[in-house]
């Protein structure tokens, strides 16, 4: 079950420091003295990592294991931080533009300053290897491999609760249980019936209640049942044979047997033969199903296939629970016709107020007046989550009802260090998630505490920091970014972060992105601070001046931002600084930094920038965040910043870009609206992500320098102004890079156009651009559709284009798009007998628009398994007239969520009958399995103008 956050973030932790020390020993070979200390301090801290691995797995580690974890992560800190100003300090050299004598001279100081670096560094060197030699002799003599806790004793399952609540306690799980129930043995055919249904979410969102109310409900249906917790590193055997036990197989000695005297094989074997016998011996003579089993608190793939092993598949008369955390291992388990996936909802507010005061033993009319804002913030707080409202109601009920007492259990919340016993349940169920993550990815996961509570966070921003924090090491085939993603959503699939839709930075139409529930959230800042991963001033007092702060983050605190200013803190350590939302703050014009890597002033209102030079001395910074910033004013020669890989521009209405910007050869990513490009933008050689660029300021040849950028995966660029005679060339230049870009790793193209035809991306892109993720382009229509788009793009995934006329043909092409999930498109006139999309067509979309506001629209044949958001726009009355009814066939997309219809008409004043038929065909659209959200707008023909 791993042990405590601190020891497993500090072994994923050493990796990075001896990887350094490892290319280090490499290039310095002339340093014979130093580079023996290097060895023997690396060969230090393997064994070093290797113990710090075990302490992870410990369920316990005591006072003296933990005190020694800790000074491990300073140490490790330590030499990270000596090691990068070393080799900044001797392999940076400045631009020579001195010559004769001074010259010279000049190049004497640099040698004798490399002497001083190395002198030093071999000190520092020497220091940290006798710590490390210390420490580990230390750990050695008073046995802190150990020093795990000495009693032993059995922790309590944190389910036990669930499985026996008594039912008067439930609320909310009426509807869930009934939509669960129907799915099993409701009353559609037993064809129609699920046999598999996988109840997926995050810990202590209550599935483990639910799954255990279905299973009471329907238990009397089947001639044998059994409920099995599974959890994170279960004992199959034990398992297996539990599993036995429940569904009454007893036959012969078995109940006499040791637990260990059968193989996972044989009792596997037991299992399927005694469901198949109770087939046979049942269901011929009576009316109940074979089984009913309940495998709860699954956690991989592998533990799904074992048990699986054991359920013979006996058609619809077999019915399999199953609940997870982790929503790939619910998917895994219903690939087939056969699975249905229920996801958790947080409780509404009302259900969760009921909730509250069932378990407070309060009745709602003779609540306490004075204690209703109490309530109401702690409501909030757990913002439906079944388990914190049940933990934190059950601590309160044990107290006075006094405004002090309620009080100081909402401030428990917050407490990062001192936890009401009440709430240890919470931080042990969170516990389980956090453990089980790999020892790369705990770090990332802990730097979400940066953000403050509620706080939406784009997904762009958190993975280009995890990269610049040096958290994301590189996978052969896989560039830093896409590893970064791949974590970002292995924590949506452990539901560890709610993946939201936001407004989009860039014009389009949303980004991806996460918010943290505030116990997650809560549970993170206190493991942050155990480790002093992160410093967030938030509320408290400023740390003292012999503190060590790694990371800090300051939100919305004016008082807080001004102490970074006049450094009352110690802030030579700082890796990472987040001064966020606060107004008219000064930048000092002095950043003494030297270890700093991101820096981050988003949304800092009427920002002071005395000298722009100041950020000049942060020669090891990466991240430099200012969206949504004003008064954002970057130095002349930011160039010198050439460890630079992400600036942020966005929202700040900067558009002109210092010339030395082009000087940044590891600037990955550079972001904003209608930025203008320096001529020589092209010798930025690792970007990978531009916009958006102003092409109609930039230079007449900007297309040149753009389709030297080689790496570049996404392009935002945008046209704005008055036509021109040189518009054409403009886009034609564009057009140009595109078809090289195309070839290389360009992934995703945005553009914005609002000057002139866009008929030159109609024919041009050749050859088509095969790894193409995402295609938007906005305002301008297609004369026709585009030649380039075919099935051999079969990565897009996304495509947003206005058309003139859409074919039949063109639809056909666009149902061959293997991997099309998302998918806008506007036309202006469709074939003249319509577009029909066919049967089986668009496996894989999950979103649709399609509007046609001057046409009848299109109609469904049945199919798009994936769908689940819909938006139509149509004429009703040539809808009508095309297809003979405004029966569209919406009714045949069953995994429908939300549906958005938009639909013109020529008024006929009071109870239209085209309104009436409309509405009459959609009402039916309720009863499909998702009871989708309708949203119906009708425009009257004489209205068209200026609308949708």
């Amino acid at each position: 079950m791993g042990g405590t956050g601190e020891e497993s973030a500090l072994a994923g932790m050493m990796g990075p420091v001896l990887d350094k020390l490892a290319s280090l020993v490499e290039k310095y070979t002339e340093l014979k003295n130093v580079r023996k200390k290097m060895e023997q301090l690396r060969k230090e801290l393997i064994a070093i990592n290797l113990a710090l691995e075990k302490h992870a797995a410990m369920e316990s580690p005591d006072a003296q294991a933990k005190a020694w974890a800790a000074e491990m992560r300073e140490l490790a800190y330590d030499l990270e931080d000596s090691i990068d100003l070393f080799t900044h300090h001797v392999d940076h050299e400045p631009p020579d533009t001195t010559t004769g004598v001074k010259r010279f001279f000049l190049r004497m100081i640099r040698k004798l300053k490399k002497l001083h670096y190395r002198h030093r560094f071999a000190q520092e060197i020497k220091e940290l290897h006798d710590l490390a030699n210390e420490s580990y002799r230390r750990r050695k003599r008073y046995r802190i491999e150990e020093g795990g806790s000495s009693i032993s004793h059995a922790e309590i399952d944190p389910r036990l609760q669930a499985l026996y609540v008594e039912v008067e306690k439930l609320v909310g799980i009426q509807g869930p249980s009934q939509e669960i129930i129907g799915r099993l043995v409701g009353e559609n055919p037993p064809a129609e019936r699920q046999r598999v249904v996988a109840i997926v979410g995050s810990g202590g969102s209550g599935k483990t209640t639910l799954a255990k109310q279905v299973y009471e409900k329907i238990r009397g249906q089947f001639s044998c049942a059994a409920f099995v917790s599974v959890s994170q590193k279960p004992n199959m055997i034990s398992l297996l044979w539990e599993f036995l036990s429940q569904i009454g197989s007893h036959g012969g000695d078995l109940g006499l047997m040791a637990i260990g005297s059968r193989s996972e094989k044989q009792l596997i074997d037991s299992l399927r033969s005694h469901l198949k016998n109770q087939r046979n011996d049942f269901h011929c003579f009576t009316n109940l199903l074979i089984g009913i089993v309940v495998i709860d608190d699954v956690w991989t793939k592998s533990a799904w296939e074992t048990i699986q092993c054991a359920l013979p598949n006996n058609g619809h008369t077999s019915k399999v629970i199953m609940t997870t955390r982790i929503n790939s291992v619910g998917q895994f388990s219903c690939t087939s016709d056969e699975g249905f996936i229920y996801q958790m909802k947080p409780l509404s507010r009302n259900d969760s107020e009921k909730l509250f005061l069932k378990r407070t033993l309060c009745d709602e009319d003779e609540f306490p007046v004075q204690l209703e804002g109490i309530k109401d913030e702690i409501i909030e707080k757990c913002d439906g989550l079944p388990l914190a409202i049940v933990t934190l109601a059950s601590m309160i009920a044990t107290k006075p009802r006094t405004e002090e007492e309620w009080e100081r259990a909402l401030n428990s919340i917050h407490s990062m260090h001192e936890k009401d016993s009440g709430l240890e349940v919470i931080d042990k169920i969170l516990s389980l998630s956090y453990s089980d993550l790999p020892h790369n990815m705990r770090n990332c996961l802990l730097y979400l505490s940066t953000f403050p509570e509620d706080h939406m966070i784009y997904k762009d921003i958190l993975v280009w920091r995890w990269i610049a924090e040096g958290f994301i090491t590189e996978k052969q085939g896989f560039t830093l970014e896409q590893v970064a993603e791949s974590y970002f959503y292995e924590f949506v699939n452990r539901s560890l972060v709610q993946p939201i839709t936001l407004r989009s930075r860039y014009e389009t139409r949303g980004e991806g992105g996460c918010r943290v529930h505030d116990i997650v959230l809560n549970f993170l800042i206190s493991r942050s601070t155990e480790e002093n991963f992160l410093t967030m001033l938030y509320g408290q007092g400023v740390p003292s001046s012999d503190q060590r702060i790694r990371r800090l983050s300051v939100w919305d605190n004016p008082e807080h931002a001004l102490a970074v200013s006049r450094a009352t803190m110690n802030l030579s350590h700082l890796r990472s600084v987040s001064i966020c939302n606060v107004g008219g703050w000064t930048m000092p014009p002095v950043l003494d930094l030297p270890v700093l890597r991101v820096l981050d002033l988003e949304g800092c209102r009427d920002l002071r920038i005395v000298d722009p030079d100041c950020i000049l001395s942060l020669f090891h910074l990466r991240y430099l965040g200012f969206c949504s910033a004003s008064g954002v004013v970057l130095p002349d020669q930011i160039g010198n910043l050439h460890k630079l890989q992400t600036i942020d521009l966005s929202g700040t209405g900067v558009t002109q870009l210092p010339e030395s910007i082009v000087r940044l050869k590891r600037l990955m990513h550079l972001i904003g609206q209608r930025l203008i490009m320096p001529d020589g933008f092209g010798n930025m050689e690792s970007l990978q992500e531009l916009g958006t660029i102003d092409c109609w300021k930039c230079s007449i040849n900007f297309g040149e320098d753009l389709a030297l950028l080689s790496r570049l995966r996404v392009l935002r660029v945008t046209f704005i102004g008055l036509e021109t005679s040189d518009v054409e060339t403009r886009k034609k230049s564009l057009m140009s890079s595109l078809c090289k870009l195309g070839g290389n790793n360009l992934r995703h193209v945005t553009i914005n156009d609002h000057v002139g035809g866009g008929d030159c991306f109609v024919d041009s892109w050749y050859p088509p651009p095969r790894l193409l993720q995402k295609f938007i382009h906005i305002s301008q229509y297609f004369s026709r559709f585009p030649k380039w788009i075919s099935s051999c793009l079969c990565d897009l995934t996304h495509l947003d284009i206005k058309v003139e006329k859409m074919e039949q043909e063109y639809l056909r092409i666009l149902e061959d798009l293997p991997a099309i999930r998302s998918l806008y498109l506007f036309v202006k006139q469709v074939s003249e007998d319509g577009l029909i999309i066919s049967r089986g067509a668009f496996r894989c979309l999950s979103r649709f628009e399609f509007c046609n506001i001057d046409g009848p629209g299109l109609i469904f044949e049945g199919g798009m398994r994936m769908l689940e958001w819909l938006r139509l726009g149509f004429d009703a009355d040539k809808a009508q007239s095309t297809y003979g009814s405004l029966e569209v066939g919406i009714h045949h997309l069953s995994s429908l969520k939300h549906i958005v219809l938009i639909v013109w008409m020529i008024s006929e004043g009071g109870n239209d009958p085209v309104e009436e038929a409309v509405k009459s065909v959609i009402s039916g659209l309720k009863m499909l399995p998702n009871s989708p959200t309708l949203d119906i707008r009708f425009r009257r023909r004489s209205r068209l103008a200026g609308t949708e």
